[in-house]
């Protein structure tokens, strides 16, 4: 067995935890960060956020397991079904966080959160006596230092008459290389019913630490050469939440050109992308964590010129790069 099959089929259980200091309606949960027309990747903008905020008395606590004194929180990601959830594999890596504030009578509670190196999720929940509808909209960005901006999505469903559960992934434009450990903070700002316009609104403030995921780095250093200009594909990177197709562009005109990109495993298996991050000429891709028993993949580029804003595209040929994972 290949050293990186052997990593992917490690027990979870033996994987140290790392100290902590402290999912936008259900229809447009899971690829929104990547489907912004021009460019499937997130540059500096924002897409979607958040969560609560109000004004009042804050109370603060931190709990060493939180889901154990309030039954309902338990196993947040349990509130979302497989086609909602940007990573299906989260609650396997996650590490507990406990923190929960109240304001205004609300209360949010974040469970648990993971770093791939890449981008953040947080499990969280809000208690409240204000309906909300089924799918809440939040409203308060995920913020991380030494960054250019980033894109995030937030999804929510409603549990019972007073609660409802939350998944926020934010993908952060760092300044520089990734970061080990990222320092995060969350001042949601209201949660809004957008059919009714009912709102709850507060003061909550969140600070605390993640460490990255270890992960297994697979080069690639293949170039895709298209009609429109090329990608200079790098490496990519494994985890067990995800995996990330680190890459270069050149000359590419995305007014003209749009790319998706999607992984075809050896045994079948097909992993969309989910979203993407970078700036004028460097990119990243995430995708779903590989099945442990695929010993290759293909990395198809799906390029579509465009004429116009509203034009459906057609399909270019492109290179279709093979890579080795034993």
């Amino acid at each position: 067995m290949s050293d990186l099959n052997k990593w992917l089929t490690t027990n979870i259980e033996d994987i140290p935890e790392a100290d902590v200091s402290e999912f936008e309606k259900k229809q447009l949960k899971k690829r929104i960060l990547g489907q912004r027309r021009k460019s499937p990747w997130l540059k500096n903008v924002a897409l979607a956020a958040g969560i609560a905020v109000a004004v009042s008395t804050t109370a603060f606590a931190a709990f060493p397991s939180l889901a154990s004194q309030i039954p309902i929180l338990q196993d947040i990601v349990s509130y979302f079904d497989g086609d909602e959830l940007i990573f299906n594999h989260f609650s396997e890596v996650a590490q507990p966080i406990g923190l929960e504030e109240t304001s205004n009578g609300a209360t949010i509670t974040i469970e648990e959160a993971v770093y791939d190196g890449t981008s953040v999720t947080v499990a969280f929940a809000l208690q409240t006596t204000t309906d909300l509808g089924e799918f809440p909209n939040a409203d308060g960005l995920l913020e991380a230092p030494w960054t250019r901006g980033s894109g995030s999505v937030t999804s929510m469903n409603k549990v019972n008459d007073t609660t409802y559960a939350g998944m926020l992934t934010m993908a952060p434009n760092f300044l520089w290389k990734a970061p080990q450990t990222i320092k995060l903070k969350w001042a949601p700002e209201s949660f809004t019913d957008m059919e009714t316009g009912a709102k709850v609104e507060g003061d909550w403030e969140f600070t605390f630490n993640l460490n990255a995921l270890n992960s297994v780095k697979v080069p690639v250093n293949q170039t895709v050469d298209f009609e429109g200009g090329s990608y200079k594909l790098d490496e990519l990177r494994l985890t067990k939440l995800s995996t990330v197709l680190a890459m270069h562009k050149k000359d590419i005109d995305e007014d003209r050109y749009i790319t998706d990109w999607q992984l075809v495993d050896d045994l079948g298996n097909i992993y969309p992308m989910h979203f993407g991050t970078g700036n004028e000429s460097q990119l990243q891709f995430t995708f779903e964590t590989l099945d442990p028993q695929a010993s290759s993949i293909r990395i198809e580029p799906l390029i579509k010129r465009i004429e116009h804003a509203e034009d459906d595209g057609v399909p270019i040929e492109a290179t279709i790069i093979h890579v080795d994972l034993r």
